[in-house]
């Protein structure tokens, strides 16, 4: 596309954001994930706008105290703008963090994680769609994050749509009608094991007949778990995992191993802790702050600090 065909578009945000940090949480940049990060720290990937296909990529234009983001859109795509930024401001949690950094001055862990990722702003999203978030839940079952990235890396880049933008391949996450219409063992290709590639077969298959999974958006989270866990292959831990990184409810997914890690770490003397210990430390001790304090521990743990 030539550069008459572009739009540029610029995000200023009212609070401080240390773009690099924030892209430091992801754990396979370089991969499709179908976002992906190039070594210029531009956050690349297709949105699906109710099929209209928009290729994006966002980088930094200001500083840390002074932030400014820079958008570049197709220009065709200008109509959409509200919806683009909506995604962009949800997926990387840029939002003013101003109750959570003083709720978490009034801990002494929070306090000092705070100051080493000043900037970082607040929870993002995993997925765009609750369907990408549901596949990808079934995709990181007892395996580790970065297998897990891997595998959906493998996916995206064999099924899922790819379009050439401003001298980048950027990639979207595969749709249902796709996904449905394969063999286990084309899934299998993936990385993924037999069961995995059924469970994902079947959602797929739901999709298309007409199961509306963005609906769960607008239900209560008991209703949101017991919705989910009718699929096959999706458990309770699979389905607090959407509603926190998809939907971005306040809960916490307490039989994820790195969660459990990551508080037990910080707050148990790295003594392992069993999941509904953590669950009931987290719900009392971080309230409504949950989400938040949740990825900053993890990072924390993730670095080393």
């Amino acid at each position: 596309m030539e550069d008459e065909g572009i739009a540029r578009r610029y995000l200023y945000l009212d609070f401080p954001l240390d773009w690099n940090l924030k892209l430091n949480f992801s754990v396979l940049p370089e991969r499709p994930t179908p976002c992906i990060i190039n070594r210029q720290k531009e956050w690349m990937r297709l949105l699906d706008l109710e099929g209209e296909t928009v290729p994006v990529i966002v980088k930094s234009a200001g500083n840390i105290e002074n932030p400014r983001l820079l958008v570049e859109i197709p220009k065709e795509m200008e109509k959409n703008w509200k919806r683009i930024e909506r995604v962009i401001l949800d997926i990387h949690g840029l939002r003013d963090v101003s109750d959570l950094y003083e709720f978490m001055e009034r801990d002494s862990v929070l306090r000092g994680i705070k100051e080493k990722l000043y900037g970082f702003g607040g929870a993002g999203l995993m997925a765009v769609s609750v369907y990408e978030g549901v596949v990808k839940s079934i995709i990181q079952q007892q395996i580790s994050l970065k297998v897990a990235e891997n595998i959906t890396a493998n996916v995206v880049e064999r099924y899922g749509n790819r379009v050439k933008f401003l001298g980048n391949t950027i990639y979207g996450f595969p749709n249902p009608e796709v996904l449905s219409k394969l063999d286990i063992l084309d899934l299998r290709k993936c990385g993924l094991s037999t069961r995995k590639s059924e469970y994902i077969k079947e959602l797929s298959i739901e999709v298309c007949k007409g199961f509306d999974l963005e609906d769960l958006r607008n239900k209560e989270n008991d209703e949101i778990i017991e919705v989910l866990t009718s699929f096959r292959g999706v458990g309770k831990w699979s389905a607090e995992l959407v509603m926190v990184a998809t939907i971005g409810r306040n809960v916490i997914p307490a039989d994820d191993l790195g969660v459990r890690k990551a508080i037990s770490y910080f707050y148990f003397d790295n003594e392992l802790q069993p999941p509904e210990r953590i669950r009931n430390f987290a719900e009392r001790k971080f309230g409504r702050f949950l989400r938040d304090c949740l990825v900053y521990l993890l990072m924390a743990y993730r670095m080393n600090i």
